[in-house]
């Protein structure tokens, strides 16, 4: 959450402790203050904390209790905290948050630093203090009274009960024990349970990509080398036949992630049109071979490029879509995307898959989403599958925190719908990153790479997908860890692509053996193993990065293309733009017409964007910088250097780019005032040029 100082002085304005205080003081308090979130359930200060802040609630709520005795509620707009304005001895209530709650916090340090220059503002808040600390402790020590009166009778009534009851309680106590052991033998199992669950998860990931990747990969070169018609017709069943096992063990990773809490979303650019697309290019043959018609509605008013994860998203209308098509046998599949609201940067959209198929009973719907579960053993036999499509995808929508529902009459067809809300992105393009680029290959021509690997499968198909695509390649092959380190130790390499299980020497020890002669060379583990837990193995033992197997062209080349060019660090980047001339605001219009290919519409929607970014962080980078806060102060600058580039100002771009490099190296911002000064100076000139435009054109 972010609120303006003024904003916030407002706010601070309507509290009694400070509705007699000026404007300008509040300002000042505003700008000094800190906003601070608590996660539900966390705790804003433990009693006997000693007191140091006033806290303002700006969303959700707080208790404030004695243990597990709650003396009252506050919600947002309320404030506590203030006596610790007064007096810094330990705290007798405790504080936490009831939900997810958004605080802004004055510190006693603070507070006084800014009345300090106003004498009369503090005597008149410090009288207000020593009478609500009156107030508050005659109010306390009543509570205090009847509690005690209330536990003394509780206590009482007690001790008439256990005089009663001291065989039961032996009882309860030999039980509780029993029970205790039992509960421990119980967890270590379950602890055990796990670790061999995640073993074998991590060994049939492993065992299973590594003979695919072979299967996938060869059948890919052999794609590539202009097989006969009757030959094209087999290789490409393979290259199906190989997805769909790929599919069915993704579904059971997926499944197994989602039970323990593992499953995480990306937060990226994503279009939904594009997604749309490639989920109809992938199904669109499943279709045709069943003669019914595959129709998408994708509404063109959804925003160009919105912000989640474009592979789960992907995933859950290719499971969607592909169920429709499979329980279709005559009519059509329609897959509908569109806007239900646009509002506050996030828009809220419809997603829907209908279909003229079999249809489901009431009885059926019921367990529909169950995991390993299909509508009926006749549609196992009669449809395959492993029941486990529906059951990710419903889990994948709560995720993006939506409901996945569905309709369905026997006989006559299904929907399945749901409803999500994705950000809006400051981008207004994605790159295309399914293609690997010429220029790319062109920059790897004459690498020299050794490949750690000891299947000799999975040797060709990296060896034969390199050499046809890179020119001049050098390749050289070792079948173990131990061979690997001799031969870097031996040859020059620019780059090794290291197996992770081998025999002799697996590819974690060899890699920290490389490493000891070779600390610069660069590593990636060509990995069947897509845990998380082992990819961070790879990366721990001093690995560079990491490909899955089996891997796509664009991933694969384009890792070795960053690790070599890029150090690594680089990102999948979106085709070059235009460039800047010197004139800031004529290259900014040049630029973003270029971008638009002059629609002027978009120009000022651009532009609008833009300005409104600016005035809501200009302000914020004046008040962290005066105030010194250098982490808030790199947050805003981080945000806002984006939006230079998103209009063509590439050189404010960059110094911002400096700044927020040298705020992130420890450098305070006192010392960096000129260039913050040329920044926001910079950014109000370009306010100004994108201003006129928009009021002439």
């Amino acid at each position: 959450m972010k609120i303006a100082p003024d904003t916030l002085a407002d706010l601070f304005q309507r509290m009694d402790l400070f509705e007699s205080i000026p404007q300008t003081v509040l300002f000042k308090l505003a700008a000094h203050s800190k906003i601070k979130r608590i996660p539900a359930d966390g705790v804003v200060f433990h009693k006997n904390d000693v007191g140091n802040a006033l806290f303002v609630i700006l969303e959700g709520h707080v208790k404030v209790h004695d243990d597990d005795y709650v003396v009252t509620k506050q919600s947002a707009g309320s404030f506590f905290g203030e006596l610790a304005l007064l007096d810094e001895g330990p705290r007798s209530l405790s504080v936490s948050a009831v939900g997810e709650t958004t605080l802004a916090v004055i510190s006693r340090t603070e507070f006084y630093s800014v009345l300090e220059d106003y004498p009369s503002v503090m005597q008149l808040v410090v009288s207000q203090l020593t009478r609500r600390l009156r107030l508050q402790t005659d109010k306390l020590v009543d509570q205090l009274r009847r509690r005690e009166e209330e536990l003394t009778r509780l206590v009482d009534e007690r001790t008439a009960e256990v005089v009663h009851q001291k065989e039961e309680a032996e009882r309860q106590r030999a039980q509780a024990e029993a029970e205790k052991r039992e509960a421990e033998f119980q967890r270590q199992r379950a602890e055990q349970s796990e670790r061999f669950k995640q073993q074998f998860l991590a060994n049939m990931s492993h065992e299973l990509r590594t003979p695919m990747h072979a299967v996938m990969g060869m059948t890919s070169i052999l794609l590539q080398k202009g097989p006969r018609e009757d030959q094209m017709r087999y290789l490409e069943s393979i290259i199906r036949s190989s997805k769909s096992l790929l599919v069915i063990l993704n579904e059971i990773l997926d499944i197994s992630k989602i039970e323990a809490g593992k499953m995480e979303l990306e937060h990226t650019d994503l279009n939904i049109e594009r997604i749309v697309e490639q989920v109809v290019n992938t199904l669109a043959y499943r279709a045709d071979e069943k003669g019914i018609e595959l129709v998408t509605e994708c509404d063109p008013a959804l925003p160009p490029v919105l912000i989640g994860d474009p592979v789960r998203l992907q995933q859950i209308l290719l499971n969607l879509t592909g169920n429709a098509i499979k329980f279709t046998e005559k009519g059509n599949v329609t897959l509908i995307a569109r806007p239900e609201s646009i509002a506050d940067g996030s828009c809220r959209i419809f997603f829907a898959l209908r279909d003229t198929g079999i249809g489901m009973s009431p009885a059926q719907l019921e367990v529909v989403f169950e995991s390993f579960r299909q509508a009926s053993s006749d549609t196992t036999r009669k449809y395959g599958g492993t029941g486990l499509g529906l059951s990710i995808s419903k889990h994948l929508v709560e995720l993006f925190g939506g409901e996945l529902r569905v309709k369905s009459t026997k006989g006559e067809g299904s929907e399945f719908s749901f409803v999500i809300d994705l950000p809006v992105s400051a981008n207004t393009r994605i790159a295309d990153q399914e293609e690997v680029s010429q220029q790319m290959l062109d920059a790897l021509s004459g690498t020299r790479i050794l490949i750690a690997e000891d299947n000799y499968y999975n040797r060709i198909v990296a060896t034969e997908t390199l050499e046809l695509r890179i020119p001049g390649v050098q390749i050289d092959a070792a079948e173990n860890g131990q061979e690997a380190v001799e031969k870097c130790d031996s040859g020059i390499y620019d780059l090794v692509l290291m197996d992770v299980h081998m025999p002799v020497m697996d590819g974690l020890e060899a890699t920290r053996r490389i490493r000891e002669t070779h600390p610069e060379l660069p590593i990636l583990a060509l990995t069947a193993s897509v845990i998380k837990a082992e990819v961070q193995k790879c990366l721990d033992c001093g690995m560079s990065g990491w490909i899955p197997k089996p891997f796509r062209d664009i991933e694969f080349f384009g890792a070795i293309y960053d690790v070599l060019h890029n150090d690594g660090t680089a990102a999948k980047k979106a085709p070059a733009l235009p460039e800047p001339s010197n004139d800031r605001q004529e290259s900014g219009l040049q630029f973003l017409e270029s971008l638009t290919g002059g629609n002027r519409e978009r120009i000022r929607k651009y532009i609008g964007l833009y300005l409104e970014s600016m005035r809501s962080a200009l302000p914020l980078i004046e008040a962290t910088r005066d105030a010194g806060d250098a982490e808030r102060l790199h947050r805003h600058i981080h945000t806002l250097k984006p939006q230079f580039r998103m209009v063509g100002l590439g050189d404010t771009a960059e110094l911002a780019a400096r700044i927020e490099e040298n705020l992130k190296a420890g450098i305070v911002p006192k010392v960096l005032t000129a260039d913050i000064d040329r920044l926001l100076e910079d950014a109000r000139r370009s306010e100004a040029d994108f201003e006129k435009y928009l009021a002439t054109s």
